[in-house]
């Protein structure tokens, strides 16, 4: 269900393209949710970086005032086998075995690399970024996300999934913009 730019996975989760989604949050994606001032920071800097990002969603209602970024999740699918290799089938090929053996290698360094740097956010969010108002929301937690058809609503994309999005933002491209903003490093 990997696509390059998350439009067919998200699209994939609405039952009705025009109506608002509420799903539960750290299997298809991660979300770290901010005060709207902060998260309109982050996302300048994150662009102002040129940071290739993932959806970014806004959430306008007065009592809320809050915007969401779409992480990789920390907790993401066993990666033993990657996509490639799944479709190859048993390689007869010594070459064809070296191939996908080393994509598969990629694709697993890549995702663990992705997964380090969502709970390293994780944890930031948990020691210092509470005084910023920031959360991850992981297993257990829902969101609410805006229709992927256009909508008057409360709830919008800052960031639209699609073909100029990216699958994810980068966790650790957030962590430090959201960690120079606090003032306080990373890690």
């Amino acid at each position: 269900m990997v696509t390059e730019n998350g439009r067919a996975e998200l699209r994939g989760l609405y039952t009705d393209p025009a109506q608002p989604l509420t799903i539960a949050v750290g299997q298809a994606f991660d979300l770290v949710s901010m005060p709207a001032a902060v998260g309109h920071a982050a996302l300048s800097a994150l662009r102002a970086r040129r940071v290739r990002l993932g959806p970014v969603v806004a959430d306008s209602r007065k009592s809320v005032m809050r915007v969401g970024f779409l992480l990789e999740p920390a907790h993401g699918p066993d990666l033993a086998a990657g996509p490639r290799a799944a479709r190859m089938g048993p390689a007869t090929e010594v070459g064809l075995r070296a191939a996908a053996l080393h994509d598969q290698d990629r694709t697993r360094e890549a995702a663990e690399a992705g997964h380090a740097e969502t709970a390293a956010l994780r944890d930031w969010a948990g020691r210092l970024g509470g005084a910023l108002g920031v959360r991850v929301g992981g297993p257990g937690s829902t969101a609410t996300l805006p229709p992927l058809l256009p909508w008057r609503g409360w709830l919008h994309w800052l960031v639209p999934p699609g073909a100029s999005a990216a699958f994810w933002t980068p966790a650790g491209a957030l962590l430090s913009v959201l960690s120079e903003r606090s003032g306080a490093r990373a890690l």
